[in-house]
This record gives C-alpha cells, sequence and structure tokens, in this order.
C-alpha cells in the first residue's frame, strides 16, 4: 500500500452543519462513529486535476485516536504518491465532537464515472465510517487541426533548342524542338477548424447554516441554501435534512414531507447561476435532570442533496451546544460528594444454625452534608433476622431511609442473620440519594459450615 508523502494535507477545523426542521418526533438513527463529508467537482476531463476535501467529524460521544485514513479509487484517477488503496500518512486523533479536514487530489486519465471510498478504521481496524464519491469524465478536447501547404515543385527551365546542323554538300533544313512547359504548382488547399466547445452542465454546491449555540426552550432556525454554479440548467432533485435527539421540529418551508426525525423536499430543476432555499425551525431540549452549570449537550442537524448527474450526493451539517436553564444545582456522583460505603461480617465462616453480623458503614468525607441517603442490604437466599432488628424489610431486602450524614462523619447499621443450610452466603449492600448521579455497591460473602 502506498502512503501519501507531501499530497495530503490536514487541519482541525469545528464542526460546522445546516439543516431545516419540521414539527415531527424525534427517531433514534443507527449511525458511524465517524462522519465522512467529501466535497469535491462531479464533472471533469481527462487530463484534468481533481480536488477532494475530505471531513472527519466524531459524532460518537467519546474521544477516538490512531484513526486510519485509507482511499480506494478507481483506475481512472492517478495518484502520485501510489497506486489504489493510498493512506494517510501517520494516524488521527479526534476529540468528541470536533473534525478533521484531509485534502487529496487526482488526475483524470480515463473517461467514464470514476469513483474513489474513504474508510476510516480504529486501532481494531474496525470500520468506524466511510463515504464514496464520483466525478463523470469526458474525454480531453481535441487540438485544433493544422493544415500545411504542400510546398510548390521546383522550376524545370526551358529546354534550349539544339544548334542547326549544317552537313556538306547538302543542306538540310534546321529542326527546332520546341521548349517543355513546366507545369503550374497547384492550388494550396484550404481548411478551417473549430474548436469544440466543452458541455454544458450543471455544477450543484450545498450549504447549511444555523445557530452553534442554543438555551433549552429557544427556537433555532436552519437554512438550506442549493447554487447551481455551471453552465447549465440541474435535473430535479431532492433534499433531506435530519436532526438529532434534543431538537424538535416546529415549523418548515411549503412542499415538505416528514418521516421520524427527517424532512424531505422535492425541489425543481435549478436554472444555470440560481439557486433556491429551504428553511425549518427547530426547538433545542436539553435532557432531563441536567441543570444550568452541567455541561451543554451537542446536537447536529444534517442536510442532503441527492438526484444529481451521475448518482452523485451533497452534503453539509451543523452543530450546536444546547445549554439547560434549570436554576437547581447539578448533581454529583457519589465519588464527587464524598461519599463512601463498606460491607464486612464480624465471624466468617461460622456453623449452621449461628448467626453472623453484617456492619455497614457509610462516610462522607465531604465538605457539606451528604443530604437524605437510602441504604439498601439485601441478605442471602433463605436467610431469617436475628434479635430485635428496627428496620424494614421489603421482599428479602434490609431499608434504611433519610440517613444524613454530617460532613467529615460516618454512620454504622448492623443485621445479624442465619441460614438454615450449609454453603457461602452472599449479601450485597447500595446506597443512593435524590442529591446524587448514580450508587454506591458493596458485597460481603460468609461461609456457613455443616
Amino acid at each position: 500500500m502506498g502512503y501519501v508523502v507531501g499530497m495530503v494535507r490536514e487541519f482541525v477545523i469545528g464542526v460546522a452543519v445546516a439543516l431545516a426542521c419540521v414539527a415531527v418526533p424525534s427517531l433514534a438513527v443507527a449511525e458511524d462513529d465517524v462522519l465522512v463529508n467529501i466535497r469535491g467537482p462531479l464533472l471533469g476531463r481527462v487530463g484534468e486535476k481533481v480536488t477532494f476535501d475530505v471531513e472527519l467529524v466524531n459524532r460518537s460521544g467519546r474521544n477516538l485516536e490512531k484513526l486510519r485514513v485509507i482511499d480506494y479509487f478507481d483506475s481512472g484517477f492517478h495518484h502520485d504518491a501510489s497506486k489504489s488503496p493510498i493512506e494517510q500518512k501517520g494516524t488521527v486523533d479526534l476529540a468528541a465532537g470536533t473534525a478533521r479536514r484531509v485534502t487529496l487530489e487526482f488526475t483524470l486519465d480515463e473517461p467514464g464515472r470514476q469513483c474513489h471510498r474513504v474508510e476510516i478504521l480504529d486501532q481494531a481496524h474496525r470500520f468506524v465510517g466511510g463515504a464514496t464519491e464520483c466525478v463523470q469524465v469526458s474525454p480531453a478536447v481535441a487540438a485544433p487541426a493544422v493544415v500545411q501547404q504542400p510546398a510548390a515543385a521546383p522550376q524545370t527551365p526551358a529546354s534550349t533548342p539544339p544548334p542547326v546542323v549544317t552537313s556538306a554538300p547538302q543542306t538540310v533544313p534546321s529542326v527546332v524542338v520546341p521548349p517543355v512547359a513546366t507545369p503550374a504548382p497547384f492550388p494550396a488547399a484550404t481548411a478551417s477548424v473549430t474548436p469544440t466547445a466543452p458541455p454544458a452542465a450543471a455544477a450543484v454546491a450545498l450549504d447549511l447554516s444555523g445557530p452553534v449555540e442554543a438555551l433549552s426552550g429557544g427556537v433555532t432556525e436552519y437554512v438550506a441554501t442549493i447554487r447551481n454554479t455551471g453552465n447549465a440548467a440541474s435535473t430535479p432533485m431532492m433534499l433531506d435534512i435530519s436532526w438529532d435527539d434534543g431538537l424538535v421540529p416546529l415549523e418548515a418551508s411549503d412542499g415538505y414531507s416528514i418521516a421520524g426525525s427527517r424532512v424531505s423536499w422535492n425541489l425543481p430543476a435549478i436554472e444555470a447561476g440560481g439557486q433556491a432555499k429551504r428553511q425549518i425551525n427547530l426547538r433545542s431540549q436539553a435532557p432531563p435532570g441536567t441543570f444550568r452549570d452541567s455541561p451543554p449537550v451537542r446536537a447536529c442537524v444534517r442536510a442532503e442533496l441527492s438526484g444529481l448527474v451521475g448518482g452523485g450526493v451533497v452534503g453539509d451539517h451543523e452543530c450546536l451546544q444546547i445549554r439547560a436553564t434549570a436554576d437547581r444545582p447539578r448533581l454529583r456522583t457519589p465519588s464527587e460528594a464524598g461519599i463512601r460505603l463498606s460491607l464486612a461480617d464480624l465471624d466468617d465462616p461460622v456453623r449452621v444454625g449461628d448467626a453472623t453480623t453484617l456492619v455497614c458503614t457509610i462516610f462522607n468525607d465531604g465538605a457539606a452534608a451528604s443530604g437524605p441517603l437510602n441504604l439498601a442490604v439485601d441478605l442471602p437466599r433463605g436467610a431469617r433476622l436475628v434479635g430485635d432488628a428496627r428496620v424494614r424489610v421489603d421482599d428479602g431486602r434490609v431499608l434504611f431511609d433519610a440517613i444524613d450524614v454530617p460532613p467529615g462523619r460516618q454512620q454504622s447499621f448492623e443485621i445479624t442473620y442465619k441460614l438454615p443450610d450449609s454453603g457461602r452466603g452472599t449479601a450485597s449492600a447500595s446506597v443512593s440519594g435524590s442529591t446524587l448521579d448514580g450508587r454506591l455497591d458493596r458485597q460481603c460473602q460468609t461461609d456457613f459450615l455443616p
């Protein structure tokens, strides 16, 4: 496999997207971890150089490292570095929500529909994204023919008549040989050659514009602009705009149809130099349980134009950060709040008929009170409580409610139980609370001997 040396240029860019929206419920759609957008010409001629901008967008929600970028291309493409496939020198790291762009350059060698495909592989050689772009290649324009005028035939000098021959004693009349005429050269042929004009063709571009940040509950406006920069009218096309969870459609330009989280328009042909626009308005919604100081939530809108000559597809996208507006403080994980949990048995092993005591302790290493906590202890199957335990039992689970541990303090709870048969008994404890994001879990095993 050849490596691109000095031919692939890359740089980090901010994720920019464009879309439009209509009132319709959001629908979850399976997506590749990396969105690949390829932008380049749709038409070309043999001998021309073409450039493709390849944008890689990390929409997985996590950091992606050491990604390989590989390009497979038809024989009608020629690359200075190697035959197909070529691989970008080095690997690519993409932080969550960022994008990177690389540029590929080819020379068109053969007429017809020529395609190349960019594929992204992770460290385990697993496919995480890809896209294909094609160019309709026409034969090269023939150079005007040059007609040369034939050189004139060389002139032949007229023959000189021989001298008069006289012999004695007879007199012989002189014989005169007429001069030989030299034929005139043929007139030069003339021809005119008119250069062939390149065929008329449409060149369609798509641009999606919209905000990059919004507050939860706010209305965002996205406009898709389709331009024909070619010298002929385009074919009728279809425009699709889709959006992620966190965006709810409100209204859109006339003539749309909706399916799931996607809105579509059938566009008529666009004259050379003309343009068309479609708009959609979306409401931003932060997920439940997020607050003013919570990290913003990222959501994207994508636009795609299909039905182009040669079967090509043009796309663009726009992403925004949605910030919550709720005034309540952000929920903290138990670790952030300084809450710890331990569970231990006082006697291990014990004989069947004897009891063991579990000790469950909640520690508050934080700087503030824990707030109301709930402690639940699950005993082994068949276990029987011993003594006058003032606890609440629900289907084998021992419950302690509304535990508030002051900062720098701890609280312990004891539970004594027996098992009717020998074996290993496993007890578990968990602590949770309305001010905590998540819970803590611990286990304890005790051997009961015959």
